[in-house]
Parts: structure tokens; C-alpha cells; sequence
């Protein structure tokens, strides 16, 4: 490392902004178990409700409409779990942009000062820009896999009414 003035001061910024990306990290990785957690109660109660309306098809159709207000229940649950996850995943990547933020300044401070690096030029800035570009590509990706899952659940919710038949 170089000896400047303010090498101690930013090494110590450095490892308070670091404090705070673990600290960051941890309630991220609570709040996704927790997430977790909360898609296995649902997909436990479409299991339990898909074996009870099987049940009552055939004895009850009086349960029908308390059913059907079960089953909106639970894919509202599941909708906004859907809407968390995304949350989370956006989270989680804003955390790790900013641990490599930490790590690319580290490595810089580490270079001797003729190896540092220089102000960007424009090809740098186009790269920065392409790369991001890649990066939106596949954040769009992963939402369109989300929403695909979203459609199958819907899909599968239509055939079980479809299944039950009318009311």
C-alpha cells in the first residue's frame, strides 16, 4: 500500500462499510429463510386443500364455495410471496454489488500508486454500460421465470375448479 495521509482513515471506512454489507448479508439471509419458511406453509396448505376438495368432491357440495375461498387465499399468499421473492432477489443482488465494490476498492489500495487505475475513458464507460445491459438482460430473465411459475400455478388452479365442475 502507498503511504498517504489517508490511507488509515479510508481503511477504516473500508472495514465500517464492510461491518455493514455482512450486517446487510445476515438480515438478507434471515428475511430469504424466513421467505423459505413461508412457501413450504403454502405449499403444505395447496397440498392439504387439494386432498380435502378431492374429499368433499365427492360427498359435500355444500363445501364448495368455502373451498373456493380457501384456494383464492392461498394463491393470494402465494402471489405476494411471489412479489417478496422478487423483492429479495433484487436485494440480494444490490448486496452484491456492493461487497464487489468493496473488494475492487480494497485491491486498489493495495496497487503501488503507478499501478492504480486511471479516470475512465470511453470505451471503459461503454463497457460499464454493456455490462449493465447484460446484467438488466438477466434480471429480466429471471423475472420472466417467475412469471412463467406464476402462470403455471394459475393454470394448475383452473384445472383443480375445472376438475371440481360447477358449484
Amino acid at each position: 500500500m502507498t503511504n498517504h495521509p489517508s490511507e488509515p482513515m479510508r481503511s477504516e471506512e473500508l472495514a465500517r462499510e464492510q461491518s455493514l454489507t455482512e450486517l446487510e448479508q445476515a438480515i438478507g439471509d434471515r428475511e430469504q429463510f424466513a421467505g423459505d419458511r413461508d412457501q413450504a406453509r403454502i405449499d403444505h396448505e395447496q397440498t392439504n386443500h387439494d386432498i380435502q376438495r378431492g374429499d368433499a368432491a365427492s360427498t359435500d357440495r355444500r363445501l364448495a364455495p368455502i373451498l373456493d375461498d380457501r384456494q383464492a387465499r392461498i394463491d393470494r399468499e402465494q402471489v405476494s410471496r411471489d412479489v417478496n421473492q422478487e423483492a429479495l432477489d433484487h436485494a440480494q443482488q444490490g448486496r452484491d454489488n456492493q461487497q464487489e465494490a468493496l473488494d475492487d476498492t480494497r485491491t486498489m489500495l493495495d496497487l503501488p500508486t503507478n499501478q492504480q487505475p486511471k479516470v475512465a475513458d470511453a470505451g471503459e464507460i461503454r463497457q460499464g454500460a454493456i455490462d449493465r445491459a447484460l446484467a438488466a438482460r438477466a434480471r429480466a430473465d429471471s423475472a420472466l421465470i417467475r412469471a412463467q411459475a406464476s402462470i403455471a400455478r394459475a393454470q394448475a388452479a383452473e384445472s383443480r375448479a375445472r376438475d371440481l365442475g360447477p358449484s
